[in-house]
């Protein structure tokens, strides 16, 4: 069967080939709308004629012309993972509205395979990466820099590398305000579990947590207990046990996974939230909905991550110069962090 080409679509909606050019590979605006000098009614009927005939445009030749794909690539640690899950798709919803298609991967907090996958994308003449940045990962992210393909740091901040855009949470604040709810309800030995990844986020949440324990007067009771991704099922036990029979009333989990954990273990030896011990989740999660009681966690902004990290990384590839945006968490209360009389 004949392949459907620019020139039909120009024939059957009774204008030029370079007008029809003009509104295929148009971009369009935050609202939606084409970004092209066409009359828009002229547009709209060349875009249903070119659906119609069931035209497609040739991306690798239009590649070829512009130097561009229209393609971003988005590398979480995970894309299974509760947050990534929930981010990617506002990235996905903000990109296509400018014209843009979206491909994934995960880097499984993998150096080498951050690596990999950069140069797989670079390859096919990717326009521009968000990426959340793994432990070891920065050589492979320079060296997309260094390729002049721009990059977005989403989440995880690497401090050294200024030329890039960054669009992160304020995860100080989001430790301080987890911790300071806990004692703003009278509890006084509030520890907090962690990962031992090495990356921006925790170490924040990790320094927020220590601020708000040592404003309180309270730094003798602080300790972090530290996990691995993988071992983390395997050590909630032991770690949990542990709290408890030292007599620590509260927890802090700063992560959506490490919160799942926790409740899971809580409720597998009995114990109750609050009376037992009383937590800090992060992140909004159905699993909270199985437990007796509400979960207190704090709240990350996904969909104005999502956005603001494309919103940053098109103005990236449109010449214009990288930004730092630093957006604020919430704390949605549940009762989890009720204090029993």
């Amino acid at each position: 069967m004949k392949r459907i080409t620019i020139r039909d679509v120009a024939r059957e909606a009774n204008v030029s080939v370079t007008l029809v050019s003009f509104v295929m590979n148009a971009k369009r605006d935050k609202d939606g709308n084409l970004d092209c000098p066409v009359n828009p009614e002229t547009a709209k009927r060349v875009l249903e004629v070119a659906q119609r005939l069931g035209y497609q445009r040739n991306f690798a030749a239009a590649s070829l012309r512009s130097g561009r794909s229209n393609t971003i690539a988005v590398i979480p640690n995970d894309i299974s993972n509760k947050f990534f899950a929930g981010i990617s798709r506002c990235i996905e919803d903000r990109a296509q509205s400018f014209g843009y298609t979206v491909f994934f991967a995960s880097s499984d907090e993998q150096p080498q395979k951050l690596s990999e996958v950069i140069d797989s994308f670079m390859a096919h003449n990717i326009d521009g990466i968000i990426v959340a940045p793994c432990t070891g990962g920065e050589e492979a992210i320079e060296k997309a820099i260094n390729a002049k393909v721009p990059v977005v740091l989403l989440d995880r901040d690497i401090e050294r590398l200024d030329n890039v855009g960054k669009v992160l949470l304020d995860d100080i604040e989001a430790g301080k305000m987890a911790t300071e709810e806990l004692v703003k309800k009278g509890y006084k030995k509030i520890e907090m579990i962690s990962y031992t990844l090495g990356i921006s986020s925790l170490s924040l949440r990790e320094s927020g947590y220590r601020k708000a324990m040592m404003d309180n007067d309270l730094y003798d009771n602080a300790k972090i207990h530290y996990t691995t991704y993988g071992d983390a099922e395997n050590d909630m036990e032991r770690i949990i046990k542990d709290a408890v029979n030292r007599g620590v009333d509260a927890i802090f989990t700063p992560t959506y996974s490490l919160s799942a954990l926790a409740l899971s273990e809580m409720k597998k030896l009995g114990l109750k939230t609050p009376g037992d011990l009383a937590l800090v989740g992060f992140d909004e999660s159905d699993i909270y909905s199985l437990y007796a009681t509400t979960v207190t966690h704090i709240v990350q902004p996904l969909k104005e991550l999502g956005e603001k990290s494309v919103e940053v990384l098109v103005n990236m590839i449109g010449g214009k110069p990288a930004e730092k945006i630093v957006l604020k968490p919430a704390i949605k209360l549940g009762g989890s962090t009720d204090k029993l009389k």
